[in-house]
């Protein structure tokens, strides 16, 4: 398994990521993309781990988010959360939204 480049059938490249994100005026490029998400994944992977009651440090994180597995996993489990969760989704949405605006 390659380790360094992350394929997966759906979804977005980080080169298309920080030009959508460019475009939404938070200027990034591939390298700001990847690492941003990288960063997210380590902490969604050790809070899951850890309310799992499996703890993991940071090494195991890095470990985990750099297969691409887990990279299709994550995404299986955030699909099915916002479908069964669409309504508590929208709201956080609408949160988020009036946050940015603040």
């Amino acid at each position: 398994m390659n380790n360094k480049y992350i394929t997966i059938a759906e979804g977005e490249d980080y080169r298309t990521i920080a030009a959508k994100m460019t475009d939404l005026g938070y200027k990034m490029n591939h390298a700001t993309a990847r690492n941003i998400l990288l960063s997210g994944m380590k902490k969604f992977i050790r809070s899951i781990s850890g309310e799992l009651g499996h703890p993991i440090d940071e090494d195991q994180a890095l470990s985990l988010i750099m297969r691409q597995d887990i990279h299709e996993v994550i995404g299986d489990i955030l699909t099915l959360s916002i479908q069964e969760e669409d309504g508590k989704c929208q709201q956080v949405n609408q949160t988020a939204n009036q946050l940015y605006q603040i």
